[in-house]
């Protein structure tokens, strides 16, 4: 468990969320995983949705396992994008 601040209140986080929220904020800061959902259960990072490249695979595998996730299941799809 973890405390963390919320508008000058104090909670307890567990590790799950603590990696969830990070994913989340990390992904977010990314236009190509943005759309990635992302559930952890007992230190497993769970990816789901679209991704354009291996690439991005690699790099939301890798974003999972730094913030703290002991293992990961990608279930993520490899989509081509569509010629403009």
């Amino acid at each position: 468990m973890q405390l963390v601040q919320e508008d000058f209140v104090v909670r307890e986080m567990d590790h799950d969320e603590m990696v969830r929220d990070t994913l989340l904020e990390w992904y977010d800061r990314r236009p190509s995983l943005r759309d990635i959902e992302v559930a952890v259960l007992n230190g497993i990072a769970i990816l789901r949705g679209r991704i354009t490249t291996q690439r991005d695979r690699a790099l939301a595998v890798d974003l999972a396992l730094g913030a703290g996730a002991d293992e990961v299941q990608d279930e993520l799809l490899l989509t081509w994008p569509l010629a403009a």
